[in-house]
């Protein structure tokens, strides 16, 4: 009878750990993935003043306060001049531009997508005052 009970016990012990083992493991696995960051890129806001395009690099480095920043052009970016489809040889020095871009794992900046100009349906403030008054 004691020898039953003792099996019965063992048997359970043993059913109840073997999940809690496993759940261990699928949790290594999944630590050892890529982390949660580097899995989703963070996309970031950017906008200012062209100081130079390089067609042959197809980077735009815009001008700033304290540094300019370079940003590469890939073939996944979307090139929008006012509002329609663009390619490089739209982008001018001294335009004024926007859009969104990402850094990559070696710290360059890459361009999802790239405004020229204005907006269609927007027009300058100045414009705006005008057309009121």
């Amino acid at each position: 009878m004691k020898r039953s009970t003792i099996l019965a016990l063992l048997a359970t012990v043993i059913i109840s750990v073997a999940p809690v083992v496993r759940a261990a493991e699928d949790a290594k696995d999944k630590s050892a993935q890529t982390p949660k960051s580097e899995r989703k890129q963070k996309q970031m806001p950017f906008r200012g003043k062209v100081g130079a395009v390089d067609k042959i690099a197809k980077t735009v480095t815009l001008e700033g306060k304290e540094k300019s920043r370079t940003f590469q052009v890939t073939s996944a970016s979307k090139l929008t001049n006012e509002g329609k489809p663009a390619v490089m040889d739209d982008v001018a020095v001294g335009q004024t531009v926007g859009g969104l871009a990402r850094q990559t794992a070696a710290g360059k900046l890459e361009i999802v997508t790239l405004n020229i100009g204005v907006k269609p349906g927007k027009t300058k403030d100045a414009e705006k005052k005008g057309e009121h008054r």
